[in-house]
């Protein structure tokens, strides 16, 4: 049998109530979350053409009218790669239409089509139908705190300004 390298110092939790230190069981539970949460969405939301990255497009359009890319991307926190490859979808199965602005003809902007808005408004059922199931029976002040804590961990994560404000305040304005 093979020697191991010697492992690194395991993060612990002092109380041991967790596996591992809260701040790193946090993360880990993230994911976790991520992941599962996103199955559970794609799964419903097949039915409507659509999976979680189409579902958060259309809600950001819905929210703010035309965007950009960029700004697509910012609210969004998907990368240009996979938010080009989601834009095409969206327009082909025409939920999205790309239109160019008078300023300057080499910018584009997604928009909504009523056909858009319509599958979104059928889509946000599902996942607030989603979202009940996997918080039910956790208090409010719980989720207020741990909104808390999630902008907080945004804040010292995102490098870029812009995308940051853009997440924690789900806004085109700057905070106040």
């Amino acid at each position: 049998m093979a020697n191991r390298p010697p492992s690194r110092p395991a993060s612990v939790d002092p109380l041991g109530e967790f596996p591992f230190g809260a701040a790193d069981y946090v993360l880990h539970l993230l994911a976790a979350i991520h992941q599962f949460r996103d199955t559970a969405l794609d799964g419903r939301l097949k039915v409507l053409g659509l999976n979680v990255g189409r579902y958060r497009v259309l809600g950001v359009l819905n929210r703010f009218g035309a965007c950009s890319m960029t700004e697509l991307s910012h609210f969004t926190a998907i990368d240009r790669t996979t938010l080009t490859r989601i834009a095409d979808q969206l327009v082909a199965t025409g939920r999205v239409e790309r239109k160019s602005t008078v300023k300057d003809r080499r910018q584009v902007l997604l928009e909504l089509t009523k056909g858009g808005v319509e599958v979104y408004a059928a889509a946000l059922s599902v996942v607030f139908d989603v979202n009940r199931q996997i918080q039910q029976d956790i208090p409010d002040d719980a989720h207020r705190s741990t909104a808390r804590t999630l902008k907080r961990i945004v804040e010292n994560l995102v490098p870029d300004p812009v995308a940051r404000d853009s997440i924690i305040h789900f806004s085109r304005e700057a905070p106040p």
